[in-house]
């Protein structure tokens, strides 16, 4: 789906990191599932946090502002969490986790001339790929963030409509799509989020096993229902066998998990409504 003009949205309640001192990159290096070190100020990434066994903990968005300052905007309900599992891991690392949630507003914009909205607001602005299409985030001071929105020359829009556009583009959520029992591979974030050249972090024999030798079982897919379902759904083939579950909704477009040897144009079930797997 693509958006045919500008919009935006507060979404100041995800939760900030700022991650900073001469050792912050090589720091980050060390535990997430991106390349941190070497990247340039302004460049967005987007990362992981897994268990030894390949199981995300947390997936963030970060950007670098200078070349000891890293931001990183994630999920509301990863907060205090991620900042609490990464300040595990500091010991004698020179560098400094410091929660900014309150400091910083986020607005994210989309559509035709975002990027010069963007720019326009005075912040930094953070480019985006969570909706599946041109976005930037825009980090901005909370105590200028009414004016900010005020200031948008486009229409402003509620979460639920972020989602549609989200869903309908196939682009997996934290807390929706993935979660403590999934592998990147599986809602497809490996491609973007996961390095596969740098040196030893968390999880990583388990990603290199997945990605030079072995498969997933499971695959995000899109499906189109004949009305609308719940997330957690479970979702069944025609022998009645168990296919997967719905993961996000909205209205009869969803996402959903299933088994990897599902493909479009299978028709699962849910009780007695058809789910078709569209891409």
């Amino acid at each position: 789906m693509e958006v045919d003009e500008l919009i935006y949205a507060d979404r100041s309640s995800r939760g900030k990191l700022r991650v900073t001192g001469p050792q912050a990159a090589w720091f980050l290096d060390q535990i997430l599932t991106q390349r941190f070190e070497g990247v340039a100020p302004g460049e967005p990434i987007e990362t992981a946090m897994l268990t030894v066994h390949g199981r995300i903990t947390a997936y963030a968005e970060c950007i670098f502002t200078t070349d000891e300052t890293i931001l990183c905007h994630f999920e509301p309900e990863l907060r205090p969490g991620f900042q609490e599992e990464l300040q595990r891991y500091v010991f004698a690392t020179q560098v400094e986790l410091e929660d900014v949630t309150d400091e910083h507003g986020l607005v994210l914009l989309a559509g035709p001339g975002h990027e010069k909205a963007a720019e326009d607001l005075g912040g930094l602005v953070h480019p985006t790929g969570a909706l599946g299409v041109p976005a930037a985030y825009v980090w901005v001071d909370r105590d200028s963030l009414d004016g900010a929105r005020g200031g948008i020359a486009g229409r402003r829009v509620a979460e639920g409509e972020l989602e549609a556009i989200r869903i309908a583009n196939g682009v997996p959520r934290w807390g929706r799509d993935m979660d403590a029992k999934t592998l990147p591979q599986e809602v497809g974030i490996d491609a973007r989020a996961v390095h596969f050249e740098k040196g030893c972090y968390l999880g990583q024999e388990a990603m290199a096993k997945i990605h030079f030798r072995g498969k997933v079982n499971r695959k995000l897919v899109r499906i189109e229902t004949a009305q609308e379902l719940e997330p957690g759904t479970e979702l069944n083939d025609a022998e009645g066998s168990k296919a997967g579950r719905v993961t996000s909704v909205s209205g009869r477009s969803a996402l959903a998990v299933v088994r990897r040897t599902v493909e479009p144009p299978a028709v699962l079930h849910a009780g007695g409504v058809e789910a078709k797997v569209v891409a």
